[in-house]
């Protein structure tokens, strides 16, 4: 996006290739946390049950499976709302680029009108 003085440039096409990138991301995100908590019963136990050593490490084990599942679901949450966020600014520039052209096409037919239809007009 560009903006020169008194004009604004979209790069539309940047933007929907953005929008494409993103798409997908925030499933695929979810699916690396799913596979990341299943894999996780392949562990279960091997720190024990109950004894000091349990007591000792399956704490900050636990956090840090914990920390690891909260940022790939803030990731996840993330990508969502940034493929939103680009989707929705394409919509607006999209309709904004509408009215623009509706407008621009009205005033052009305004002028094409032969002048004595009109009482004025191109001259």
């Amino acid at each position: 996006m560009g903006m020169g003085w008194g004009r604004y440039e979209a790069n539309v096409p940047g933007l929907q290739q953005g929008a494409d990138d993103i798409s997908g991301l925030s499933s695929e995100t979810d699916e690396v946390t799913d596979n990341f908590i299943a894999d996780q019963a392949n562990y279960r136990g091997w720190d024990g049950y109950s004894d000091d050593f349990y007591h000792q490490v399956h704490p900050k084990y636990q956090a840090n499976n914990d920390m690891c599942v909260s940022f790939l679901r803030g990731m996840s949450s993330a990508f969502s709302a940034l493929e939103l966020a680009t989707l929705g600014n394409l919509s607006n520039i999209a309709g904004t680029q509408s009215y623009a052209q509706d407008a621009i096409d009205q005033q052009a037919a305004k002028l094409d009108v032969p002048s004595d239809e009109v009482g004025g007009g191109r001259h």
